[in-house]
């Protein structure tokens, strides 16, 4: 390899890489709102479950995204993911709740790419229905009390192997 390509190389990867990694500190609020609307369809408040907004998903989310083991793969697909669909469906925050819930099943049905990123918005969404308080999610333990959890000992006291 020449040494200007390995520069220009060299060069285009840590703008990316930067760029990766303050993007989570960068989070534009309509990407929140709609996250947060999209977080509602999926999971929505039942008999017995609480809604996302009660455990906090968005909280969880958030404070996970900035950590330095979230992979920036699921950065990228989370809001890029978040800001595909908001160019696509502008009108989506003034729908109804039914037909919020008609559009995401339809475009999950049609479209591999919203399948990936509904998938990975599930996948977190029980991360924080399900995980200790202590990053961020299950507030109050409400999703642990949904499904009668009893909680395991013992608990961890710190966030992501921080030492004790």
């Amino acid at each position: 390899m020449k040494r200007r390509t390995f520069f220009k190389f060299t060069t285009i990867s840590v703008l990316a890489l930067s760029t990766q990694l303050s993007i989570a500190k960068t989070i534009q609020k309509d990407v929140l709102v709609v996250l947060d609307e999209v977080y509602e369809v999926l999971f929505p408040k039942t008999s017995n479950m609480p809604s996302s907004r009660e455990f906090n998903v968005i909280n969880y989310l958030l404070d996970n995204i900035n950590n330095k083991s979230f992979l920036d793969y699921d950065k990228t697909l989370v809001l890029e993911g978040t800001q595909d669909f908001i160019a696509n469906f502008p009108e989506f925050l003034t729908l109804k709740q039914e037909e919020k819930k008609e559009l995401i099943y339809s475009i999950v049905n049609t479209n591999d790419y919203a399948q990936t990123w509904i998938s990975k918005l599930l996948t977190f969404g029980i991360e924080a229905l399900f995980a200790d308080p202590l990053y961020g999610g299950n507030t109050s333990q409400v999703g642990w009390n949904s499904i009668n959890h009893k909680i395991g000992y013992p608990r961890p006291q710190k966030r992501y192997g921080q030492r004790l």
